[in-house]
């Protein structure tokens, strides 16, 4: 039986140019087993990112969980909706959305055809 999810009632994010991050680059192995993970609990695909709506890139790279990861991958959410992808408001975090997709193989392939940068976080810590 899937865990339930919790989501935020009524909280989208209605710009397309917001930029979520994402810890780590695009690596599909990296991909897949989050995906995995995430569909073992929820009974549903998706992959954690973070919202940088009302604070800058650079604050939130210095934040947990994100400070962990030494490269971070920035999307802009019109980006991600082109490609099909769901953006939803999961977790107890305001900031902490879910890309939501379908199917595994073909999700991690779209995502990484997604324009994208992968940033190096000067604020890493181990």
């Amino acid at each position: 039986m899937a865990k339930q999810r919790h989501l935020r009632p009524d909280d989208d994010l209605d710009d397309d140019d917001i930029v979520v991050v994402r810890g780590g680059d695009l690596d599909p192995a990296a991909l897949r087993s989050d995906a995995e993970r995430y569909h073992s609990i929820y009974g549903d695909y998706g992959l954690s990112v973070f919202a940088a709506r009302d604070v800058a890139v650079d604050e939130l790279a210095q934040q947990v969980p994100l400070v962990r990861f030494e490269v971070l991958t920035l999307v802009r959410v019109g980006v991600l909706r082109a490609a099909g992808f769901r953006l939803e408001p999961t977790g107890r975090n305001p900031r902490h959305f879910t890309v939501a997709f379908d199917d595994l193989e073909r999700g991690i392939a779209d995502l990484q055809r997604c324009e994208h940068r992968s940033w190096v976080n000067p604020y890493h810590e181990d």
